[in-house]
């Protein structure tokens, strides 16, 4: 037996007084694989690390340690991302369709479920039904209605499974809560996708028409109108009038949402799978492969860590880092009433390294093998001209480029500055009309280029979503409104935090934060905001705190449409759009910044880490 440290020992250290019952025999252990985020990222951009084989080889071993041979398998969202492997797909036969190659992986990895994120849905509704029907497992949702979605002609309908059913008659469907049988026990598994997902979701009007929330959502903001926690308390209430006394919510939480699913909301639930989130859990120490970790990432929180739901019991929650970068690995023990008992000492994360996999080997006994169905996909996807043209060099660089999520989302970065001078740079060069100043947003930036190279692939990887790139005019108002909204997250790592160009704004995050207004004569945490115009001069809009000059004069700004269309809360940008449009010329920011490295910089990109001469400054208590 492998061995086993009490649940009543971490309850102490993290949660004491409270304990785990333990009367009653322990009688049911399960295994649990999971990851989230993976986001179509098979291969290391920049060290060209086979994530996907590693972690398919991980995952392979490790059922050979499953407990009876119980185990499941799961993912928590953000299942794909249109990107160069995500697309590469539509050039083999077989597949030919975008995001179909990740979907037949995931098959031949057995997942059991996917609990619903929303990058899953960037290539619009079309992609995600196309996905679907070729899933041989449901994808998990109590807050997403489906019932009035419009498909074009010849894609598959959106199957929508019947609540707290069996997982064999839902496989290829959306569905809120599934069970499924192992050894005769039932585990019940319910899904949530984020309350931010309309902000979130490039013009999900056009894109994704007919889909909603459960129960609709605020006009004004995109929220839902109802609750998913009373939603998955539902589920959970459906699941236990079958019996079912073990149950698993996959949480695609955002970072910071309206509606948080936080265990003390909650009951029923024994485990939370939690996705979209930075703080990593871990272990401190490795025991083999069992929590070693990347070199240089640390654990900001246990896994699991315990916490006690609305009716004070106890619920683990584990999450996982993104990019196929670890096999999250979970072995719980329960009694006959379906109450935790153990964790083995095994559970952690296991970093998708070639040394992982190699002392996964050496524990086991016995040599790994990537899966054959894996590695064919893998080689094929990797012959298309897709992704040989990814690696094309396009310039070299001296410091690394900083894009890590939880650096983009609260704080200038050297790569974020790259980007918007980049697209300052050709908005100047493109349009007869000066523009004065470059936002994007943090979550845009999905990487880091560590270099000394800088190829495609790499900047393919940092600027995802390959937006297109707009120029639009404000009011002062108006600008005003859009630097608060992007500051009023913080210090939730949020992907609306701004990266600039042409600006420069101090705010006081203890102040009031205000999102989703078309207009602001008053500003709340921006302390200063200056525009330098086109022309070299510099326009104070705020200072003190105080809005400054006539309000209706104009700036222009250049942003990308997914800001355009509302995203991330940006709607001074959409009411902007709606009442005087914008200028549109269909390229996207990944061949802009591939210009101006090779027009502007010859090639070279010299940006130190630490930036010596700050656009953004945060002050707290001013």
């Amino acid at each position: 037996m492998h061995p086993r440290f009490t649940i009543v020992l971490m309850v102490l250290f993290v949660l004491a007084p409270y304990s785990f019952a333990q009367d009653g025999p322990s009688s049911f252990s399960l295994q649990i694989l999971h990851s989230s985020d993976n986001e179509s990222s098979f291969q290391d951009p920049n060290t060209l690390e086979p994530k996907l084989l590693h972690y398919a080889t991980l995952v392979d071993g490790l059922r050979q340690i499953a407990p009876n041979g119980r185990s499941l398998h799961l993912t928590v969202g953000d299942h794909t991302q249109v990107s160069p492997f995500y697309l590469a797909a539509t050039e083999i036969e077989e597949f030919g369709a975008p995001g179909s190659a990740d979907i037949a992986l995931y098959n031949a990895m057995g997942v059991t479920a996917n609990g619903i994120g929303n990058r899953e849905f960037d290539g619009g509704i079309n992609d995600f039904a196309r996905m679907l029907a070729t899933a041989n497992y449901p994808f998990l949702a109590v807050n997403l209605d489906f019932s009035s979605v419009e498909l074009e002609d010849g894609t598959p309908d959106i199957q929508i499974g019947e609540d707290a059913s069996n997982i064999e008659d839902n496989v290829g469907k959306v569905v809120k809560s599934v069970w499924i049988d192992i050894d005769g026990e039932q585990i019940g598994l319910i899904g949530r996708a984020p309350a931010d997902f309309f902000n979130v979701i490039n013009d999900p009007e056009e894109n994704l028409p007919g889909l909603d929330f459960v129960g609709g959502r605020n006009p004004e903001d995109n929220q839902p109108l109802i609750s998913a926690v009373e939603q998955v308390n539902e589920q959970v209430d459906l699941l236990e009038a079958q019996g079912i006394n073990k149950i698993i919510l996959l949480d695609h939480a955002q970072d910071f949402t309206s509606d948080p699913l936080a265990a003390q909301f909650l009951r029923g639930v024994d485990l939370i799978l939690s996705a979209g989130s930075t703080g990593f859990m871990a272990q401190a120490t490795a025991n083999g492969p069992f929590n070693y970790l990347r070199q240089d990432d640390t654990p900001e929180a246990d896994y699991p860590t315990v916490r006690v739901d609305a009716n004070n019991n106890f619920v683990l929650v584990v999450n996982n880092a993104p990019s196929y970068s670890y096999v999250g690995h979970l072995i719980v023990t329960f009694d006959d009433d379906g109450v935790l008992q153990d964790i083995d000492a095994l559970s952690g994360p296991i970093a998708t390294t070639r040394e992982a996999v190699e002392l996964l080997e050496l524990y086991l006994g016995t040599e790994l093998d990537v899966p054959a169905t894996i590695q064919t996909i893998y080689d094929r996807l990797l012959e298309t001209d897709i992704i040989q043209e990814q690696f094309e060099v396009v310039g070299t660089i001296s410091v690394e480029l900083n894009g890590e999520r939880e650096f983009i989302r609260s704080s200038e970065t050297n790569l974020a500055r790259l980007v918007t001078d980049s697209t300052l740079w050709w908005a100047n060069n493109t349009f007869d009309t000066p523009v004065d100043v470059s936002l994007k947003n943090g979550g845009g930036i999905r990487a880091s280029i560590i270099g000394p190279n800088i190829t495609r692939l790499t900047v393919n990887a940092a600027l995802a979503f390959n937006n297109d790139m707009v120029v639009i005019e404000l009011t002062a108002s108006e600008m005003i409104a859009t630097f608060e909204n992007a500051v009023s997250r913080y210090p939730a790592s949020d992907g609306r935090f701004p990266q600039v160009a042409g600006a420069y704004l101090e705010f006081d995050p203890t102040h009031e934060g205000l999102s989703n207004q078309p207009s602001l004569d008053t500003p709340s945490r921006l302390k200063t905001l200056i525009i330098t115009r086109a022309d070299g001069t510099e326009d104070v809009l705020v200072s003190d705190y105080t809005a400054q000059g006539d309000l209706e004069r104009t700036f222009r700004l250049v942003t990308n449409s997914f800001l355009l269309t509302g995203g991330d809360g940006y709607q001074s940008l959409l009411s902007a759009n709606e009442m005087r449009g914008a200028e549109n010329p269909e390229i996207g920011e990944q061949q802009i910044l591939i210009d101006y490295i090779a027009d502007v910089l010859g090639g070279e990109v010299n940006i130190p880490l630490e930036l010596n001469d700050p656009r953004i400054v945060i002050i707290e208590g001013d």
